[in-house]
């Protein structure tokens, strides 16, 4: 009875140690023949999926365990070389994966600023938030802000009042005549508008 028992304990142990696969390597630098320090390195299944990940040592080398590289492959990359993609089906370890230089794309970024901001007594809006294919001035843009009323002639009301002061970068250039403005500029070269509430007189 005891040496049944060692015999099934003993089979389980090597069945398990064969499951085990050893995926190694070291990751080169083609051009320079050096080895490759921080290049990740990726194991996906046949699903797409992430199975193993580990990053590239001091010199070049990497190690991860797998209970099947059936259906998988290697991923390497790194900043200024191409990615490369190895399946690992009927591929002998340890691996030496030769990267050679290429650009790295990386993921679009919209960065979106708020379209409305409030800083004390200043509101402040970011017109390429408002702005509309169609529209030819900053006048036509200014008619789409909460609060603000254009008139056909470019007269300005904020919450039902007249202003009578038109700042463009801190200047009033344009006296009372600001309609001109209004109606003159191209939205595309304002970047924001600013209304001070409480600024005597009111400015946009």
């Amino acid at each position: 009875m005891t040496r049944f028992i060692t015999y099934l304990i003993f089979l389980f142990v090597v069945v398990s140690a064969v499951a085990q696969v050893n995926v190694s390597g070291i990751v080169v630098d083609k051009e320079r023949n050096e080895p490759l320090t921080g290049a990740s390195v990726i194991v996906k299944g046949a699903d797409g999926k992430i199975k193993k990940y580990a990053t590239s040592k001091g010199n070049g080398g990497f190690a991860m365990s797998l209970p099947s590289m059936a259906g998988c492959r290697l991923e390497v990359s790194m900043m200024s070389f191409a990615k490369k993609t190895i399946p690992l089906d009927s591929v002998s370890f340890p691996l030496t994966v030769f990267l050679e230089p290429g650009t790295t794309l990386l993921k679009e970024v919209t960065v979106k600023a708020d379209r409305i901001r409030e800083q004390g007594d200043t509101i402040s809006y970011t017109v390429g938030s408002f702005a509309q294919a169609q529209d030819r001035s900053i006048g036509d843009v200014l008619k789409r802000m909460p609060g603000i009323d254009v008139a056909n002639n470019g007269k300005i009301q904020y919450q039902g009042e007249d202003i009578n002061k038109f700042y463009i970068e801190g200047s009033d250039l344009l006296g009372g005549k600001y309609g001109i403005a209004t109606n003159g500029i191209s939205h595309e070269d304002v970047g924001a508008v600013e209304v001070m509430e409480n600024h005597q007189p009111m400015q946009v």
